[in-house]
């Protein structure tokens, strides 16, 4: 390419980045072009008008009138990647006579253009993305009202490309919506089941306390029930609250150096006896230091609720934490044998309320919040979190940090 256009690097990338904003290239024909397209060419009196847009390689027709093979060129043959920097509507009266055409190919062989008039499309911004253009196989002029005509269909097809643009702003915002309201309704089914199982278990008890032929024997065992279940109700509000913290991007580290083995082998060792109770086997791999800057308690939250989801998530077999340097990195690992993750959920498991379809099949309780809060979490230490996982066939789950050097 040989064009003034393509002179300044950065200012192309500019300009292609506006184009493909607009979302237009390659897409079928619309009648409001179509039409704009002829009436350029009638104001005009030629035989041939179009609308292109040029892009890195190529110049594409959106719309065209007295066009037999009306769809693309290459961008080194267009006059139009000449005309989108003119500014004011771009004249060839004669391509023959013109240094920078007279041996294009559409000038010395079919369609023998001699006549070329181009007004560019610009965005509001000033990025040029094509041409209206009209085109003749006889040499001529514009007059000025033919020129202030072409210059003003032109912005016609801005204003359509805006229009679309916006449209397609409003789609998007509207779907955006639609799922809010999706996650609303979710979130008040789920955290509704969440909240009655408990208070329901706890309402049961405080009745046969209150019955005064209950066995004082039996108390202290409905007490302990209850106090479990409050402590279920204390940790989805706690989950909760955390939740809107990350949503609101307000989490607050207060950083140390700590040991992400220990955390291993911390959590392993708090859930211990929930998963041998379960019948699954538990272990921490982490026998070297994996030294991190982060929050103790924020990290700790992290790691904890991903041991309780393989736990809750593995009906047989193991769960395996690992710690291990990797490069640069400090790199946590919660493998199970569970019930996995599919593909299609792995993106949706992470934004709160969310939950995978195994997970709804297997009846597993949960409000959704774990893996959104963790990654919110690991997102605040600049980390990133991954999940490798296959519907039925467990889950690795990965939290990556930047490690400190000993």
């Amino acid at each position: 390419m040989s064009d003034m256009l393509v002179a300044d690097p950065q200012l192309e990338r500019q300009r292609l980045a506006a184009l493909h904003d607009y979302d237009v290239l390659y897409t079928a024909p619309e009648a409001d072009f179509d039409d704009i397209a002829v009436l350029a060419a009638q104001l005009c009196r030629t035989p041939t008008a179009a609308i292109s847009l040029v892009s890195g390689e190529r110049q594409w027709l959106k719309a065209s009138v007295g066009m037999d093979n009306p769809c693309e060129v290459a961008r080194e043959h267009s006059f139009c990647s000449h005309a989108i920097r003119a500014g004011e509507v771009m004249q060839v009266p004669d391509a023959r006579l013109d240094p920078r055409f007279r041996n294009n190919p559409m000038v010395v062989g079919e369609p023998y253009i001699r006549f070329y008039a181009g007004a560019p499309l610009i965005t509001a911004d000033g990025q040029p993305l094509g041409t209206l253009c009209v085109i003749d196989f006889e040499p001529r002029l514009l007059n000025a009202a033919e020129c202030t005509g072409l210059r003003t269909l032109a912005r016609h097809v801005m204003a359509q490309l805006e229009l679309r643009q916006y449209a397609r702003g409003l789609d998007a915002a509207n779907e955006r919506l639609r799922d809010a309201d999706r996650i609303k309704d979710e979130f008040i089914s789920r955290v509704t089941h969440e909240l009655r199982t408990p208070l329901t278990s706890i309402n049961g008890y405080l009745e046969v306390l209150g019955d005064p032929e209950s066995p004082p024997s039996e108390n202290q065992q409905f007490l302990d029930r209850i106090r479990r279940n409050s402590d279920r109700l204390m940790a989805l509000v706690d989950d909760m609250l955390l939740a809107a913290q990350a949503g609101q991007s307000s989490l607050v580290l207060d950083r140390t150096t700590l040991d992400l083995a220990e955390l291993a082998r911390d959590a392993v060792a708090r859930n211990r006896v929930l998963a041998e109770g379960r019948g699954l086997e538990i272990s921490a791999v982490a026998d070297q230091p994996v030294l991190v800057r982060a929050d103790l308690q924020r990290l700790g939250q992290a790691v904890e609720r991903l041991v309780l989801n393989g736990v809750k998530f593995t009906p047989r077999g193991w769960i395996r934490v690992t710690a291990v340097i990797d490069g640069d990195d400090a790199v946590l690992e919660v493998r199970d044998t569970g019930i996995g993750i599919s593909p299609a959920d792995q993106q949706r498991v992470l934004a709160p309320f969310r939950r995978a379809a195994a997970a709804e099949r297997h009846e597993v309780q949960g409000a959704g919040l774990g893996l959104s809060i963790v990654k919110a979490i690991v997102d605040a230490h600049d980390g990133t979190l991954t999940i490798d996982s296959a519907a039925g066939h467990g889950a690795t789950i990965s939290i990556r940090l930047p490690r400190v050097r000993n």
